[in-house]
């Protein structure tokens, strides 16, 4: 295996599931109505904001302020974990000259 990609496959699921977490943070933040002059709430929204800003017209008719559901972060959240299941079943996938180790699972 080359070393750039056996890099790539430890620090891109941490980084994935650190933005999901993120992400996901936001989600629950905005479900729940929290108040972005909080600290810890406006700084998951300034993190977060450049992820969701290209998707921001999915909610046009979300209310701007109180309990409402982002269906931009929404999207983003589903959008990375499919993309993130691809990747990894594409490095888990065997490569053309080595063959996946087969198991015999005998018979009792």
């Amino acid at each position: 295996m080359k070393p750039l990609a056996a890099l790539g496959q430890r620090w891109l699921p941490r980084l994935l599931g650190g933005v999901l977490a993120l992400l996901v943070a936001r989600l629950l933040l905005r479900l729940m109505a929290a108040r972005p002059d909080n600290l810890g709430v406006a700084s998951i929204y300034r993190l977060t904001q450049p992820l969701v800003q290209p998707l921001q017209m999915l909610d046009a008719g979300q209310p701007r302020f109180g309990a409402s559901l982002e269906l931009s972060t929404l999207t983003l959240v589903l959008v990375l974990l499919v993309l993130g299941y691809l990747v990894w079943q594409r490095a888990a996938a065997p490569t053309a000259g080595h063959p996946a180790p087969q198991i015999d699972v005998g018979k009792e």
